[in-house]
This record gives structure tokens, sequence and C-alpha cells, in this order.
């Protein structure tokens, strides 16, 4: 995919961004390309949000460099404020993680960020989006905005590690999710719905697949390997499309059939794979 085939709204976010860049970091961005949904051809106008992997050289990051760093990261709000009111919701914001060049060849897993920003949230010296899924979303399928082809990044996705990486993660920080579901008493959101299902089910399919697939490819590979779970995900896979939502299962029993799947992911993860008809 080219720039030329971008939705207009990304094409818009994403110069606006560069152009702050550019002000408040004066030639120091000399990379940048989308990963996520865009590079898995899966962006959704309106609901999407857009992934950057941002390369800064010139020399070491300091203070004030940091802080400009969080202008940046500020300088959307009046762009997503207009986008609220015009009821575009929160979509087309522009998350970032910024890793200098010299670190750029490095194995993911080695690479030492310089910050990110995710929604509201500005992190310094992280950037879970530098890992070997969003890496090989980048080399299978990122867009350049700035820079030469991907191809002669040098970008290594340590793809020995995506296995390993994918099971972390599920053990890491989806087991506490699943946790936290179960504790707590408020009715489950669709949304809640959609992020608890279709999360772990994406790295469930690249546990199966080798392959990283986008949350719509990842629910019809759930679909498969737990038909049990059929409903909950159903109902994810509508919100996700922005479709009617179906009248089963009941929304009284959502909060049991999410934390049921979740355990089959992470029972699944834990042992040998669990294979379905779309493996």
């Amino acid at each position: 995919m080219g720039v030329d085939e971008l939705d207009p709204a990304v094409v818009q976010a994403v110069a606006a961004y560069l152009r702050a860049a550019d002000r408040l970091l004066p030639g120091r961005v000399v990379a940048c390309a989308i990963a996520g949904s865009i590079a898995l051809r899966a962006y959704r106008p309106g609901r999407s949000d857009i992934d950057l992997l941002v390369v800064l050289g010139g020399g070491a990051i300091r203070r004030r460099d940091m802080r400009r760093l969080r202008r940046l990261h500020r300088s959307q709000l009046p762009r997503i404020a207009a986008r609220v009111v015009r009821g575009h919701g929160l979509s087309a914001t522009c998350n970032a993680s910024f890793v200098h060049v010299s670190e750029l060849t490095r194995p993911v897993r080695a690479i030492r960020p310089i910050a990110s920003h995710v929604g509201e949230r500005f992190a310094v010296s992280e950037a879970f989006d530098v890992n070997p899924v969003v890496w090989r979303e980048l080399v299978d399928g990122g867009v350049v905005l700035r820079g030469g082809p991907i191809a002669g990044w040098g970008l290594d996705p340590e793809p020995a590690a995506l296995q390993a990486w994918c099971r972390e993660n599920l053990e890491g920080y989806w087991r506490a999710q699943r946790d936290a579901l179960a504790a707590r008493r408020l009715p489950m959101s669709t949304a809640t719905l959609e992020w608890c299902v279709l999360g772990p089910a994406r790295l469930d399919a690249t546990l199966v697949t080798h392959r990283i697939l986008s949350k719509d490819q990842a629910g019809v590979v759930a679909l498969a390997r737990f038909p049990e779970a059929a409903g909950v995900v159903d109902v994810a896979l509508a919100h996700l499309r922005d479709e009617p939502l179906p009248s089963e299962p009941p929304r009284a029993q959502w909060r049991d059939r999410t934390i049921a799947l979740m355990t089959a992911i992470l029972d699944a993860a834990g042992g040998p794979v669990r294979r379905g008809a779309a493996s």
C-alpha cells in the first residue's frame, strides 16, 4: 500500500503530525512508517487509530527534546476535538513509538525506545509497540511516510521469538485482564467485550497460523478453534464491523462467556497448540 491509497482522514492526520514534529524537532524525524490496522489492510474509517514508528536522528535525546515530544503528542488535541464534534469520535488518533536511528537495526526486543504515546498516555523510555508482532507488521506491510523503502531499514522482528512473545503477552497481560474482568460487577460494555475477545484471539491466531492477522481475521479463526464461544465472538465481530449485534447470547451472559473464552485461549497457549478448521 502506498500513501496515495490511504484514507483521506489518515493522510490529513499524519501530515499534520509530521508538520508538528518538524516544527518542534527540526531535522530530527528521519523516518516514519505506519503499522497496525493500516499495515494489515484492516483500517476502519471512523474507528481505527493510526500506529506510527517514528525514527529520530541526531544526538542524544535530552530533557528539552522529551518536552518537545510531549508537546508533539498534545499537538493532536485540536484536530481530534474537531473530529469528535463532527461525530467521528477519537478515530484517526496518531499513536507513536519513538526509536533512535542508531537502535533501528537491533533485534526488536533489544531496542531501547525513547518514548511513546497511546491515546492520552505518554511514556518515557518504553514503547509496547516495539515488539516482534508490530515489527513483522512493518516488514510485511508497513506504509512509509518518510525515509526509503522499509526493506532497507534493517528491521529485525526476531521471527524465532514471535511465538514466545505471544505466549508471554497472553500470560503477562491477558491473564490479569481476565482476572480483573471476573472481579467486576458492573454490566459489560460492547467495547470491553470486543477488546477482551479479539485481543487474545489475535495472539492465539498467530500461535496457530504463524501470521499476524487483523482482529476480523482472528475472530474468524476463533470461531473455528473455539466453537463453544461463537456467541461472544459474533458479538465482538459485529461491534468491530459496526453491524447490528446478534440477539444471542443475552447481555447478562457476556461476561461469563468472555471469561470462558479467555480462559480457553490461555489454556491453549500453555500447552500443545489446539487446531481447528481454520488453522
